[in-house]
């Protein structure tokens, strides 16, 4: 039973891990990706177009990470509930034993 309970708590470790980039790359990147998407939709970088682009996909990207990080809170949330569990699970004790019991009936017994 202890090992099901590692072995959980194994997956759900594992399926948390992703290859991260740099930051600093990732934010390079993101910035190439928008400009050249703003740049499609407008007709220059100082249009009011291609600002309101910028504006939405920031307020996109900003949104984004924020459920991200929820769900991240929620993934830790439950990984942390299975290892309570199995904790709980490994102090179980032994049931208890079968042991005979005499019952005396003074009222109405037949």
């Amino acid at each position: 039973m202890r090992l099901l309970g590692y072995a959980a708590l194994l997956a759900l470790t594992l399926g948390g891990c992703v290859t991260h980039e740099d930051a600093g790359v990732a934010a390079a990147r993101m910035e190439r990706q928008d400009d050249a998407t703003c740049q499609q939709q407008a007709t220059g970088k100082g249009t009011e177009t291609y600002q309101d682009c910028r504006r939405s996909l920031m307020a996109y990207r900003q949104q984004t990470l924020v459920q991200q990080q929820q769900e991240q809170a929620r993934r830790d949330a439950v990984a942390d509930s299975l290892a309570a569990a199995g904790r709980a699970m490994q102090s179980i004790d032994q049931p208890p034993q079968q042991m005979n019991v005499n019952v005396t009936c003074t009222f109405g017994c037949r």
